[in-house]
């Protein structure tokens, strides 16, 4: 019954822990999926979804759909072995897969420089013969164009990119966390970057109206808010689905 909500509300449910969610509440926040949309796994481990996505992008190409993997990781997951294997492996095999590097220069609480001597991420491409490109994560329109050019090489059977989108992390590490850590006026700088305002003014520059994306935010936040009502109205998991999922199920005869 559950399958014809919108995907915000099966969402919020797994985020919460609800029986209503994509895991049925089993996988909560750090282990999200939603094949139906293209999610198809975030992992609580850092680093790791890169060779995964190696897995999705090989099925991919046996299977000739046209398919593209995106794989998502910050810079501090650039310096697990998992990073150098994947890399390797997708360019030997041409595998159409697009390693995203969001590089807010901050691993965890640890400054870019602090755990890495090289000037970027994307000059680690090179060391693989892999293509590799730096865009301005903080703008949504070098960001598409920059991601499209990756989709369509990867279609065409031309291999994988690297792609380092520089960004800044506006609140801490953990929600609620300490952000002393980040120099003043780099958190300064890095608020004037932030890519929401920026996007908005651009496109009241060139497309839409006050009135249409005031009408466009409104209807986010009713998704939203109703999203999280379901979550927090949805049962959790009960005892029984411990086994569920988990251990093979024998079928009686």
């Amino acid at each position: 019954m559950f399958a014809t909500e919108p995907p915000s509300k099966l969402l919020w449910a797994e985020f919460t822990g609800r029986a209503t969610g994509t895991c049925k509440g089993k996988g909560g926040p750090m282990h999200i999926t939603h094949p139906e949309t293209g999610v198809m796994v975030t992992t609580g481990v850092v680093g790791s979804g890169l060779p995964i996505a190696n897995g999705l992008a090989i099925s991919s190409q046996n299977r000739g759909d046209g398919k593209v993997t995106v794989v998502c990781f910050g810079d501090g997951a650039s310096n697990i072995g998992a990073f150098h294997e994947a890399m390797n492996m997708a360019q030997l095999y041409k595998l159409p897969v697009i390693f995203l590097c969001s590089n807010n220069k901050y691993g965890e609480h640890t400054a870019f420089a602090a755990h890495t001597d090289s000037e970027s991420i994307v000059s680690r491409a090179a060391g693989y013969g892999m293509r590799g490109v730096q865009c301005d994560g903080n703008d949504p329109v070098d960001m598409y164009n920059t991601a499209k050019e990756a989709v369509d090489r990867a279609r065409r059977g031309e291999g994988p990119t690297l792609i380092e989108a520089m960004t800044f992390r506006m609140l801490g590490h953990l929600f609620g966390a300490d952000f002393s850590y980040v120099p003043k006026e780099i958190a300064e700088q890095g608020a004037k970057e932030d890519p929401i305002p920026r996007f908005r003014q651009l496109l009241l520059d060139t497309h839409v109206s006050e009135s249409e994306l005031d009408a466009i935010v409104a209807d986010i936040e009713k998704e939203i808010d109703e999203a999280v009502e379901f979550a927090l109205a949805s049962p959790f998991p009960e005892v029984d689905e411990l086994r569920v999922d988990v251990v093979k199920q024998e079928i009686a005869a």
